[in-house]
C-alpha cells in the first residue's frame, strides 16, 4: 500500500480500529510507540524522543501521549507551522489508526501491529438487542449529552457497570478517568478517607496523604456503584459534596473544587425513592436525576442465543469449538437465571471447562447429576411458604421426578398419578413453563422451536389417550 501525503484517505470505522503502536513516513522510516502509558516529545531537536529531520519542523514541535485505555493524544507544542491530523490543524486530538499526522512538510501514518483488534467499547460489550435493553442503551446516551447525574437500577449481574461506562464514553469526559467504586466493599471506618482523601496523620496509619475517589476522578466520571450499600451515617458527608461539588480531605482544613459527573447504580429496588429505603430520600434524589431500569435476563430470553455464542467464541481459543445439545438449550431457555448474566457467564465457563466437544445439560448443571433440578427454590411465582408439608412434599418430589424423567407422562407414571392431575398441579406450583419460548438460530447448533413439556404432552395424548388408563 502507498501513501500520498497530499492527500487524505477516507478511512471506514473499521478501518480505523486497533491500537496505534507505530508511526511510519512516507519513505518507509517508521517509528515504534511501546503500548504503555508513557509521553514522547517529536521534533527537530536531537534531544526528542522522536527525532524528525525537517527544516520546517519546530524543536519541540508536539507531544504523544498514550492515555490509559491504549488511545494516542497529540499536542501542538506552539510549533512554527502547526500539527495537522487528516489536513485538519490541531491543539489536542487523538491520533486513530490510518490517520495522516502532517508535522512541516513530513506526513506520519499511524499504523496498528498486524492482527492488533481495537479494545471492544463497553456497548459491544452490553451485547443484545431486546428492545427493552435497547431502549434503556438509548436513554442512557442521550444522558450522557449533559453533566446530570444518572442511578442505574437492576438485579445484581444485569451489567450496570457496563451501562455506566456506555454513559462515560459517549459523554464529552470520555478522554478523562472513569472510577468506578464498590460502596459495599470498602470498609466502613475508611470510607470517607477513600472517598475524600485524607491528610497525613489524620488517623492512626495515615503515613502519607492521599486523594480520595472525587479528586481522582476529577474532569471524569466517578461511578459508585451498590451506592444502597453506604452506611446511613455516611450519607450526610455524600450529599454535601454532591451539592456543593467540594471535597475536604480527612483532617484537612481547606476545601477543593472537583468537576466530576456521578453515575451510581444500586440492586436495591424495593421502596427506593421513599422513607423505607436504605437510600436517604435526599441523597436519593440528587443522584437520581436520571433513572436507567435494565431488565433482567429471564426477561430477555432473546438475547440467550447471542449471548452463549459469544462466550463460547471467546473461550474457543483455549478450550476449542464447542457446540450446545438441544436439551441443554431448552434447559438454558426455561431456567431463571436469578444471578443474570453473570451467573450465565459462570454456567459457560463451568460447561465449558468440564465438557466434551457438545456442552449437555449436566455440563451447565451440574446439580441434574445428582438428581436434582436446577429450579429448585429459583421459582418465583411459587410460594412453598404457603404450602402445606404435605404439598410441600408432594411438590418437591413431582419436581425431582421431572427432571429426572423429563416429560409429564413419565413423571406422573414414575408418582403413581393421573398424568392431568400432575399437569395442573405443575401448572399451579410453577414447575413447568407457562409460555411458549422461542429463541433464534445459533451458529452452535440447528436451534428447534422451543414448546412448553405440557404442550407436548396434549399432542401425544390425542394420540395416545385410548392406551393410557391413567390419562384424564
Amino acid at each position: 500500500m502507498t501513501f500520498d501525503q497530499n492527500t487524505t484517505q477516507s478511512l471506514t470505522d473499521a478501518r480505523r480500529g486497533g491500537l496505534v503502536t507505530g508511526l511510519r513516513t512516507t519513505d518507509g522510516r517508521e517509528f515504534t510507540l511501546e503500548k504503555v502509558t508513557r509521553r514522547w516529545i517529536v521534533g527537530s531537536a536531537p534531544s526528542c524522543d522522536l527525532v524528525v529531520d525537517d527544516p520546517f519542523i519546530s524543536g519541540v514541535h508536539c507531544v504523544l501521549e498514550r492515555r490509559p485505555g491504549g488511545s494516542l493524544l497529540v499536542r501542538d507544542r506552539n510549533s512554527r507551522n502547526g500539527t495537522l491530523i487528516d489536513s485538519n490543524p490541531i491543539e489536542a486530538a487523538e491520533l486513530r489508526v490510518g490517520s495522516h499526522l502532517a508535522l512541516g512538510r513530513t506526513t506520519l501514518v499511524a499504523y496498528a501491529a498486524p492482527g492488533a483488534r481495537a479494545p471492544e467499547t463497553a456497548r459491544e460489550l452490553m451485547r443484545g438487542h431486546d428492545p427493552a435493553l435497547v431502549a434503556t442503551i438509548e436513554q442512557a446516551v442521550r444522558a450522557a449529552a449533559s453533566d446530570c447525574n444518572v442511578l442505574i437500577v437492576g438485579e445484581t449481574g444485569t451489567g450496570k457497570d457496563l451501562l455506566a461506562q456506555i454513559i462515560h464514553e459517549t459523554s464529552r469526559r470520555s478522554s478523562h478517568k472513569f472510577v468506578a467504586v464498590n460502596c459495599g466493599a470498602m470498609p466502613r471506618e475508611l470510607i470517607g478517607s477513600e472517598l475524600f482523601g485524607h491528610e497525613k496523620g489524620a488517623f492512626t496509619g495515615a503515613a502519607n496523604e492521599r486523594d480520595g475517589f472525587f479528586v481522582e476522578a476529577h474532569s471524569g466520571t466517578l461511578f459508585l456503584d451498590e451506592i444502597g450499600e453506604l452506611p446511613v451515617d455516611h450519607q450526610p458527608h455524600l450529599l454535601r459534596v454532591l451539592e456543593s461539588r467540594r471535597v475536604r480531605r480527612i483532617g484537612g482544613t481547606h476545601e477543593r473544587s472537583v468537576d466530576v459527573r456521578i453515575i451510581s447504580a444500586t440492586n436495591r429496588i424495593e421502596h427506593l425513592g421513599t422513607e423505607a429505603s436504605r437510600l436517604r430520600l435526599d441523597v436519593y434524589h440528587r443522584l437520581a436525576t436520571v433513572v436507567l431500569s435494565i431488565p433482567p435476563l429471564r426477561e430477555r430470553m432473546g438475547d440467550l442465543v447471542e449471548l452463549v455464542d459469544h462466550m463460547l467464541s471467546e473461550l474457543e481459543p483455549t478450550h476449542g469449538f464447542k457446540q450446545v445439545s438441544d436439551d441443554a438449550w431448552k434447559l438454558l431457555a426455561s431456567y431463571p437465571w436469578p444471578g443474570n448474566v453473570r451467573e450465565l457467564r459462570g454456567a459457560v465457563n463451568r460447561a465449558v471447562a468440564l465438557g466434551g466437544e457438545v456442552l449437555g445439560s449436566a455440563d451447565f448443571f451440574p446439580e441434574i447429576r445428582f438428581g436434582r433440578s436446577p429450579h429448585v427454590g429459583l421459582l418465583q411465582d411459587v410460594e412453598n411458604d404457603r404450602l402445606v408439608p404435605y404439598q410441600a412434599m408432594l411438590r418437591g418430589a413431582m419436581e425431582q421426578a421431572l427432571a429426572r424423567f423429563g416429560t409429564i407422562r413419565a413423571a406422573a407414571s414414575h408418582l403413581g398419578m393421573a398424568k392431568s392431575t400432575f399437569a395442573d398441579k405443575a401448572k399451579q406450583w410453577g414447575l413447568i413453563p407457562r409460555a411458549r419460548v422461542r429463541l433464534p438460530a445459533s451458529t452452535r447448533t440447528p436451534m428447534p422451536e422451543l414448546v412448553p413439556t405440557e404442550e407436548i404432552e396434549l399432542v401425544d395424548d390425542a394420540e395416545n389417550n385410548a392406551a393410557d388408563p391413567k390419562a384424564g
